[in-house]
């Protein structure tokens, strides 16, 4: 019988990754399009788009009913300064979004309701003693970088009766958009890019396309494998910081970037964005990994060229 999916933020950086390879993997994709250039890039993704806002749910609750789950990929616009006062502001935000959503999976008789994909990010995980993070970690103690939201997320989802799963996706998702692109690539062609402190912390990362690819294939999962669960998507590489920058600096023919004191980055990118780009931890992936997933991108090494490459296509044309 043929999954349906519902997906939230199915035009983002994330979500066109997602939707497109669900959408090839044979899913019915219904997905939330709040303006005609929504509606017909998911179309032309082949997804069915569903007017509506994330914020007025009523509008597009009905949908829900039918799905065997829903993709919460919604990413707010983040300011270009990340105090953690912006980020506590796009947190509340965040929340009141998510007591929507249960609310409104909660509405559905109960044998009817998708199982939530809740989507965040590393930095929410707790490391251990030995610097490491995984599907068993908990969550952080005392919140740095984007943990200031996820962690308030998952409580929230954790005190309500909707089934979920928690995938964890890498500090840094890279690849032909946003943070890689619009402050790498374009910091290293302006020359204004650099490393934040010795740039020797190890960085979990995840390519894109990885990110998309590990989401669509547990959404094929029964139920009972899922709810309760947590998976860590990051490629468990121990890349370094300074490794990633110097490769994409290598490959497009530029030097290899300097370094900042942290104290001095957090006055131009704010506290936050500095903790998220210089977290440390050895990223643990055994557990999505043992649910038969492999990354297409295992390390920088592999997704730093096609990343650039899919930004060069995207010049040309």
């Amino acid at each position: 019988m043929r999954r349906t999916l519902f997906v939230l933020g199915g035009t983002g950086f994330i979500g066109e990754e997602f939707v497109t390879g669900a959408v090839s993997s044979g899913f019915e994709v219904r997905a939330l399009a709040r303006s005609d250039a929504s509606r017909s890039r998911l179309e032309a993704l082949g997804a069915r788009p569903v007017a509506g806002e994330a914020e007025r749910a009523g509008a597009w609750r009905s949908e829900l009913r039918g799905a065997d789950a829903v993709i919460d990929l919604l990413q707010p616009s983040l300011p270009r300064r990340l105090t953690p006062a912006a980020v506590q502001t796009i947190s509340e935000r965040r929340q009141a979004f998510t007591t929507r959503l249960i609310e409104a999976i909660q509405t559905l008789p109960e044998g009817e309701r998708p199982v939530l994909f809740s989507v965040s990010g590393a930095d929410d995980l707790q490391p251990d003693a030995d610097g490491a993070i995984d599907h068993a970690s908990q969550l952080r103690r005392e919140p740095v970088a984007f943990s200031r939201i996820g962690v308030a997320v998952r409580r929230l989802i954790e005190r309500s009766s909707v089934e979920a799963t928690h995938v964890y996706l890498g500090a840094l998702v890279y690849g032909p958009g946003k943070v890689f692109a619009d402050v790498i690539v374009d910091g290293l062609r302006k020359r204004r890019a650099r490393v934040i402190g010795d740039g020797a912390n190890r960085l979990p990362l995840v390519h894109v396309t990885d990110a998309g690819r590990s989401l669509v294939h547990l959404a094929a999962f029964p139920r009972e494998q899922l709810a309760g669960r947590t998976f860590l998507a990051s490629d468990g590489s121990n890349t370094t910081q300074r490794e990633l920058l110097d490769l994409t600096a290598e490959l497009m023919g530029r030097k290899r970037p300097g370094s900042v004191p942290e104290w001095l980055a957090g006055l131009v990118a704010g506290r936050a964005g500095v903790e998220a780009i210089t977290l440390d931890a050895h990223d643990d992936n055994s557990a999505l990994r043992a649910t038969g997933f492999d990354f297409r991108f295992p390390s920088h090494r592999e997704g730093v060229p096609d990343a650039l490459e899919r930004l060069r296509e995207r010049r040309r044309r």
